[in-house]
């Protein structure tokens, strides 16, 4: 019988809701708009050591609701910053998280969540921002998260350190509490901004302490501490490890500043996508400002971006006149996703270019087609450093972010030949020193690295292009430097991280080893905390130190009856192979009963009118091979099939027509009557010279329309409905809906080009979120945006490997684009990967659709593949007049497609095979599909296609349940047609969504 799925209103509860402010935001589930949710409990320490601050976040949030409800808590991180600890309440006790690879956390997060119990996990997204998953928030019940991390503090000013901590909460907060602690100071620290008018350092010796404890405390202002430095002194922290030390110097040079002439033609490519929206116009204006001044008379060629780029003029400015300019920039209107491949110097040529951007690429890859220098300007808070780094570095520009700078001191950093740090000189005792590279000093440079005697003397080399032009000598002796109370092997190791990052490719497994070793949160490593031993041991995850000595004790008796099994799908292929098979020779010789079969008189036949008639059979037998040569040459196996059916045609004795037969057998002229042209045994016998093909089904999808009020207001030209929608777009911002069904609109007025632009919006809504991404791709399939569709799906794929659809979806992408080898090569992929017992579950049945798929490749395009990879006992001819298949974007979601034929028969997940030989693949109830109907030989009639919807459970901003259903008639043939249709599901509608029909 059938499983429903409890049925769950999702809402997004923002309990801080500062785009700017650099703070978590939690995102629940809940029944209605109301605040179930709030931040009882909020206790921060911050601890600062020389040029390092760590801070580490107590939050306990009390869940008003009366039921269990799930949450997510994101938020960014500065350049340079990782979170390096994370812990959750366990049966009442804080558990530090363990670090596994990301996919690997992920998937056993979300096999353990289904058993209701407590797993929490902490990952890294897109650029630098991290967001921590918690179930359950038990109904009024709290749960508490421990969330820490270390910062590199950088100058703001030639003299001082800075420390900023964001506090602009929205509600007040029950219990508050923040402490701020600076160590070893020599000068006395600065508060220049505090919460209340009250927190100030007491002074210890050469300790500074601040702290208040306040209830109901809505803090008016952020934290800022300022560090004063004196230039003669360096800071040095050593940490004794196994072999040697780690060590962390922080030093200020001083040289003076050399100008960097600016080129007379300047490209500025500026950010116009939606995420643009939350860049720092103002600080942005006035850097740009500051570089027009200076250089007075120059050429600016203007390039806006989005998911496409396009040269938005030519602006010759002179005696520092650019108010042309500003008023192009100030109209700029933010629309679309972000797609740096687009970026070209045919579109905008010049001697450097100046890229405002946040180093998000949401629509294409994060490449840029410039060979002069590219100077990557940052103003956002959501980043990625590690992209923005790497196009400065690889094309001899500069990366500038205005998140710890003045556009003075940005546009001073531009202006002048920045001091750099060259290397080191007699540094044979010191190993793995980072940064490695040549990087920019800015007032301070720290360096970190492993000592081997702890009596060394080594020089720092500091200077311009090749040019020394100051060194400063340092000595690290064991008794004049005391043991640091910091990790300095973790700031070692994310430095060493963070410069391996800009080219992630090639060091990514280097990067998951190092923060594995170390805890830290990378883009491919993630921190996990589980609830009991078992689960550790399930999943051969090494626990926190607390269940250390009870794991390895168990680990030799019990880990081969715990850990968790992995399979792939090679023998359920190979099985249903041979199921499909059967069910593809099988003759469905369907007759209605509703009529009354008319009696006719049985005449006497004479002896001699009873004949074999094996010619006529090998006519048969070879139209049925020429038909079959046109999709594809035969291999053995089928040419040994069609053998054996020719042979059983032999044997076939019609009785009557004698006459016909006779001058067949004698090599007459004969045109077989409509008596004889039919089905025999299978094939298809036609008259003799009638060369009339079978017509070609007709497909009607039923088209996508809105009902919500905002469309109603799209009206008159698409200029005048576009200027409506960005009129309306306020109120739906982060809407994905709204996107998609404006996005419908514009498509049927066949503005192809607005539509795709609107549509493109979805992906800068959120990062990492494949049920945007899956909902986007679907729509760029139906739209034959293809190259745009790879990307789509190989990001799913990067984010989600563990997910046998995100495969496939790739492999259908590049199918769509004309690369069937690797379209053929994803596809087969699905079936020999390894997935973990629940997964392999979930999924059970998906591989009726991969072979069809693969098999459909084969047939249409095998001169063209390389199939010598391929389990030759997958390889089958199963072309069909009939496939639908139907999948869906979400997880944890059961979707049932439904398909009613000409005689009033439903196949669907209770009837799945149907009387004229329709099939249903396997019922999926939870994860993404896909459902598949298929029907060998259709009779004549119509096709209703259907889709019911039960529901599903989510916590993310992607709206409702998305479907895609691809229909196809004559499918594995020659004559193939498609028709897709993208549907958002409701689950009130319980008589089924209609999703198109088709006529044989």
């Amino acid at each position: 019988m059938k499983r429903y799925k409890n049925l769950l209103t999702l809402a997004l509860l923002s309990l801080i809701l500062s785009v700017k402010a650099q703070m978590p935001v939690l995102k629940v589930q809940q029944e209605n708009a109301e605040q179930s949710v709030m931040m009882k409990k909020l206790d921060i320490d911050v601890q600062i050591t020389g040029n390092i601050a760590t801070t580490v976040m107590t939050m306990t949030f009390y869940n008003n609701a009366n039921k269990i409800l799930e949450g997510e808590l994101s938020f960014p991180m500065p350049e340079g910053v990782t979170v390096s600890k994370y812990a959750l309440d366990i049966n009442g006790k804080m558990r530090a998280a363990v670090p596994v690879e990301k996919a690997k956390a992920t998937a056993v997060f979300e096999s353990i969540e289904r058993r209701r119990v407590d797993p929490g996990l902490l990952e890294k997204v897109e650029g630098n921002n991290f967001r921590t998953r918690i179930y359950p928030l038990p109904a009024k019940g709290s749960r508490t998260v421990i969330i820490g991390y270390e910062q590199e503090l950088a100058f703001v000013n030639d003299k001082a350190l800075s420390y900023h901590l964001p506090l602009a909460y929205q509600q007040a907060v029950e219990d508050f509490s923040l402490k701020a602690t600076v160590y070893e100071s020599v000068l006395k620290p600065q508060m220049q901004e505090q919460p209340d008018g009250s927190f100030d350092f007491k002074t210890n010796g050469n300790v500074y302490v601040a702290e208040i404890h306040k209830k109901d405390f809505l803090p008016k202002r952020g934290l800022t501490i300022n560090l004063p430095k004196r230039s003669d002194l360096p800071e040095i922290q050593l940490q004794k490890a196994s072999a040697g030390y780690y060590f962390l110097i922080n030093v200020f040079p001083k040289s003076p500043s050399k100008p960097r002439i600016w080129s007379n033609q300047i490209g500025l490519i500026w950010d116009a996508s939606l995420s643009g929206m939350q860049h720092d116009r103002q600080k942005e204006m006035q850097l740009l400002d500051a570089i027009v001044k200076q250089k007075r008379n120059l050429t600016i060629q203007l390039g806006l971006l989005n998911n496409g780029f396009r040269n938005a003029g030519t602006f010759r400015i002179k005696n520092g006149d650019w108010t042309e300019l500003k008023n192009k920039l100030n109209q700029v209107v933010y629309d679309g996703g972000t797609n740096f491949s687009s970026i070209d110097d045919k579109s905008l040529f010049a001697d450097e270019y100046l890229f405002f951007t946040d180093g998000l690429s949401t629509f294409g890859k994060n490449t840029i087609a410039l060979t002069k220098p590219v100077h990557c300007i940052n103003s956002s808070l959501k980043a990625d450093y590690s992209t923005l780094k790497y196009i400065s570095l690889k094309s001899g520009g500069q990366f500038v972010n205005l998140n710890n700078l003045s556009a003075k001191d940005a546009f001073k950093q531009l202006s002048e030949q920045q001091l750099q740090f060259l290397g080191i000189k007699n540094g044979s005792d010191l190993r793995q020193t980072y940064p490695a590279m040549r990087v920019n000093v800015n007032g301070n440079f720290s360096l970190a690295g492993i000592l081997n005697e702890l009596n060394t003397e080594f020089i720092l080399q500091f200077g311009y292009g090749n040019e020394v032009v100051t060194e400063q000598k340092l000595r690290l002796n064991a008794t004049e430097h005391a043991l640091a109370s910091i990790d300095v092997s973790r700031i070692w190791a994310q430095k060493k991280i963070a410069e391996m990052d800009i080219q992630y490719e090639e060091h990514k497994q280097d990067i998951s080893h190092l923060s594995k070793q170390f805890g830290i949160v990378t883009r491919n490593t993630s921190l996990i905390v589980l609830e009991n031993l078992d689960d550790y041991l399930r999943y051969d995850i090494v626990p926190p130190a607390e269940l250390r000595g009870a794991y390895e004790a168990a680990l030799k008796v019990r880990r081969n009856s715990l850990l968790e099994q992995k399979t792939n799908l090679m023998n359920a292929a190979v099985a249903m192979t041979k199921e499909l098979k059967t069910w593809w020779d099988t003759d469905f010789n369907y007759k209605e009963t509703s009529k009354v079969k008319e009696e006719y008189p049985v005449p006497e036949r004479a002896t001699e009118d009873i004949v074999s008639i094996p010619r006529m059979a090998e006519t048969a037998r070879r139209e049925t091979e020429n038909r079959q040569a046109v999709r594809r040459p035969a291999p053995a196996a089928e040419r040994l099939q069609d053998a054996k059916q020719g042979q059983a045609l032999h044997e076939i004795v019609v009785v009557g027509y004698a006459a016909q037969a006779k001058r067949e057998l004698t090599g007459s002229a004969v045109t077989l009557n409509n008596a004889l042209a039919g089905r025999v045994a299978g094939a298809v016998v036609r008259e003799r010279g009638n060369t009339e093909a079978r017509p070609q089904p007709k497909i009607v999808v039923q088209k996508f329309k809105s009902d919500k009020e905002y469309i109603k207001s799209l009206t008159g030209t698409p200029d005048s409905a576009y200027a409506a929608y960005l009129k309306l777009r306020p109120d739906y911002i982060s809407t994905p809906m709204f996107y998609f069904d404006v996005a419908n609109w514009f498509y049927e007025q066949k503005d192809s080009v607005r539509a795709l632009t609107i549509l493109s919006n979805i992906a800068d809504l959120d990062l990492e979120n494949a049920d945007l991404y899956k909902t986007l791709a679907y729509k760029l399939k139906q739209t034959k945006n293809y190259k745009e569709e790879i990307f789509v799906t190989e990001k799913v794929l990067q984010w989600r490997p563990m997910d046998a659809q995100s495969y496939r979806d790739y492999a259908l992408a590049l199918a769509d684009d004309g690369q069937y080898q690797k379209a053929l090569d994803n596809l087969y992929s699905v079936l020999t990967n390894d997935y973990n017992a629940q997964i392999s579950d979930r999924d059970h049945g998906i591989e009726e659709i991969i072979i069809s798929e693969i098999n459909n490749l084969i047939a249409r395009h095998g001169k063209e593949l390389n199939t010598r990879q391929i389990d030759k006992r997958l390889i089958q001819s199963l072309p069909v007049d009939v496939r639908v298949v139907l999948n869906w974007n979400k997880n944890d979601t059961d979707i049932d497609l439904w398909l009613t034929d000409p005689t009033g028969e439903k196949g669907y997940y209770g009837n799945p095979k149907t009387k004229i030989g329709g099939r249903i693949s396997d019922d999926f109830i939870s994860g993404y599909g896909p459902e598949q109907f298929m029907i060998k030989k259709a009779i004549k009639g119509k096709y209703k296609i259907e889709v019911n919807y039960y529901g599903d459970q989510q916590i993310n901003i992607s709206g409702p349940t998305t479907v895609t259903a691809e229909i196809y008639t004559r499918y594995a043939t020659g004559k193939q047609q498609r028709e897709v249709i993208v549907l958002p599901m409701s689950a009130s509608n319980k008589t089924g969504n209609l999703v198109g029909e088709f006529y044989f």
